[in-house]
């Protein structure tokens, strides 16, 4: 399912499977995607885009992890003009085990009025 329009962001952890992830990355280039890795001390050459964190200390790397994705697409959705505070493909909760599309059609409604419609 990886194409050259593909683009993939990834976490590379200071310990864990960093060669792993280094590697995945590089087969993914090969393959024409587009790759941006998020962490510390990662090789500017590895990716297209490195994203560099600071050292973080240890139990607090998710915290880190995850501020430059919640940035970038705030930032995104900003600039295409969407409102990324809202669903649109499906409901805030899901409510039943038949998936996130109620009858094969998407919500075409805000998910609190959804919500509040099935209560």
């Amino acid at each position: 399912m990886v194409t050259k329009d593909t683009r993939l962001a990834i976490w590379v952890d200071g310990q864990q499977l960093r060669e792993r992830d280094l590697a995945v990355t590089r087969d993914l280039r090969k393959v024409g995607a587009s790759v941006m890795l998020i962490g510390h001390d990662v090789p500017e050459e590895a990716a297209d885009l490195v994203f560099q964190l600071p050292q973080s200390p240890p139990g607090w790397q998710f915290v880190v992890d995850v501020l430059p994705v919640q940035l970038a697409a705030e930032s995104f959705a900003r600039l295409s003009g969407v409102d990324c505070d809202s669903f649109r493909f499906a409901s805030y909760i899901v409510e039943d085990d038949h998936g996130l599309l109620s009858n094969g059609i998407a919500p075409s409604r805000g998910a609190a009025h959804i919500v509040a419609e099935n209560d």
